[in-house]
């Protein structure tokens, strides 16, 4: 019978099952031990600890220094050569330090209007000029705009006077604030004499929702039981108001209150447009709940008293944190006539951001809002307001 090539040689040493370590032989066994060894001879037989050896000495002089037998397994030796890392190297390592070099060039900005995006182009590349201070004042307010939002966040857009693009400026606002943001965003409409944000964000007629959701908010427990009282347009979404104003009248702040708390359940971010009366029901649980209050206002008198009045009247019943941090959205649409002092309009919002949203026909009609069809410079007025905004999530 052919001998098996798996077998162990006759001659190789039995191992220990229990130690998995080789038996000692019989000219082993026949040499005395310390314990057998008379104690003079114990104590000429010692000798000190051998001193460390490097890794990359011989493994046979390593065997012989350390006492270690030679028929011993040699499945150390392969590791005689590897150095243990310096300290700088374990240090990097620890840290999570890159161990490759970064491979790529920083690749510049390219300019993407204006001039600088003529040559660019032209040249297919070869000259960039980079991109301008305009360029690069949009990207800083994208930057703000996407700030990380830990939690739910209620603006609400007030102003004594109706009238004043408060709706207006809400639908713009959220509607640039969707676009951007990682996360969803709602608006809910919360005047109680009968608010058209839902039409003007759906384009839809005699939507509902707030009354219903206020009267049912007990029994909502998913996104999708929530989500029969909203209603979508593109990124957006809208809670309608009442369109009865007998009915919108009756929403208390206890109601607000449960509304709210639903809806940052399941979103961060949320604009509130509310009604002109400061002293209706709903007000105080609007205003308890509101983190960053947005002020429509106007270059003719009675809309630039009117958000002045507004601001002093929070000062006046304890609401001053809500005043000293307000965002004022000055309206450009009025014709006013010379005899009207901008700069003194402007100075009466002295420490106050004021953002100036120019004149928009598309705005004007009153009809179904599309920030693709705005002015440039009205975007632009909306997206600075969304970035203000983002300036004061919590850090």
């Amino acid at each position: 019978m052919t001998e098996s090539p798996f077998r162990a040689k006759p001659d190789s040493a039995p191992f220990n099952g229990a130690t998995r370590l080789p038996a000692k032989r019989d000219e082993e066994l026949s040499h005395p031990t310390a314990e057998a060894l008379p104690l003079e001879q114990t104590e000429a037989t010692q000798t000190p600890a051998p001193a460390p050896v490097h890794h990359s000495a011989p493994a046979e002089a390593t065997r012989e220094t350390t006492g270690l037998r030679s028929d011993y397994p040699d499945f150390l030796d392969q590791f005689a050569d590897w150095d243990a890392p310096d300290e700088h190297e374990a240090g990097a390592l620890q840290a999570g330090a890159p161990v490759t070099p970064q491979l790529l060039r920083p690749r510049p900005l390219e300019p993407t209007s204006g001039p600088r995006r003529w040559v660019h182009a032209m040249t297919g590349g070869l000259i960039n000029l980079g991109p301008s201070a305009a360029q690069l004042r949009e990207q800083e307010r994208m930057a703000r705009i996407q700030r990380p939002l830990r939690g739910a966040h209620v603006t609400t857009y007030l102003c004594l006077k109706g009238g004043i693009t408060k709706t207006t400026t809400c639908i713009g606002t959220a509607l640039t604030a969707a676009q951007y943001r990682p996360e969803a965003v709602v608006a809910g409409d919360f005047n109680p004499d009968a608010g058209d944000l839902a039409e003007r964000v759906t384009g839809r007629e005699g939507l509902a929702g707030v009354n219903q959701l206020a009267q049912h908010v007990d029994s909502v427990t998913s996104i999708g039981d929530l989500s029969r009282y909203l209603y979508s347009e593109g990124r957006l979404t809208v809670l309608p108001g009442e369109p009865d104003p007998k009915l919108g009248e009756s929403l208390t702040s206890a109601q607000f209150n449960a509304v709210i708390e639903i809806l940052s359940s399941y979103y961060s971010s949320i604009h509130v447009d509310a009604g002109t009366g400061i002293t209706h029901p709903i007000m105080p649980g609007i205003l308890a709940r509101t983190d960053t209050l947005v002020v429509p206002a106007a270059y003719s008198i009675t809309g630039a008293k009117r958000a002045y009045e507004t601001l002093a009247w929070l000062r006046s019943n304890g609401f001053g944190r809500l005043a000293s941090s307000a965002i004022v959205a000055l309206t450009e649409r009025d014709l006013v006539s010379r005899e009207v002092d901008k700069n003194a309009v402007l100075a009466m919002f002295e420490g106050i951001p004021v953002v100036k949203v120019p004149a928009d026909r598309h705005l004007a009609d009153g009809a179904q809002v599309h920030l693709e069809q705005m002015q440039p410079r009205t975007r632009e007025a909306f997206a600075e307001i969304a970035a203000l905004i983002a300036d004061r999530y919590p850090a």
